[in-house]
C-alpha cells in the first residue's frame, strides 16, 4: 500500500539512493517459457518484442532482487547511450538439477 510505503520511506535504511554507472552493454531477462502445449499437442514458441524486455530501463519499473542477506528493489533509467550497444539476453536458467534453454523468440523492429 501507499501509505505503509510512505511510512517506509522515512526510515533510513529505505531511502533511495542513485548511482551512475557507464556501461557497454544491457543484459535483458526474458519472460519464462509457457508450460502448456497448444491445441495440436505442440509446445508454442513464446514471441516477445525488443521494447518490452527494454522496459526494465524506463526508470519506473522495479525490480526485486533477493540475497541470502537482504532483499532490495532497483529501478534502471538510460540517460545516455553510447555509440555501441551490445544486447545480451539471458536464455539460460541454472536448477539445482540442470541448465535449461529459454526458446522465446525476440521481436527486434525493422523501422
Amino acid at each position: 500500500p501507499a501509505e505503509e510505503k510512505a511510512q517506509l520511506l522515512q526510515n533510513s535504511e529505505y531511502q533511495e539512493r542513485m548511482v551512475e554507472s557507464t556501461f557497454l552493454y544491457l543484459t535483458l531477462d526474458l519472460p519464462t517459457a509457457p508450460l502448456y502445449k497448444d491445441e495440436k499437442e505442440q509446445l508454442i514458441i513464446p514471441q516477445v518484442p525488443l521494447f518490452s524486455i527494454l522496459a526494465k530501463f524506463n526508470g519506473s519499473t522495479e525490480k526485486e532482487y533477493k540475497t541470502y542477506k537482504e532483499n532490495f528493489l532497483k529501478r534502471f533509467q538510460l540517460t545516455r547511450l553510447p555509440p555501441y550497444l551490445i544486447f545480451c539476453i539471458k536464455r539460460f536458467t541454472k536448477n539445482n538439477f540442470f541448465v535449461e534453454k529459454n526458446p522465446t523468440i525476440v521481436n527486434f523492429p525493422i523501422t
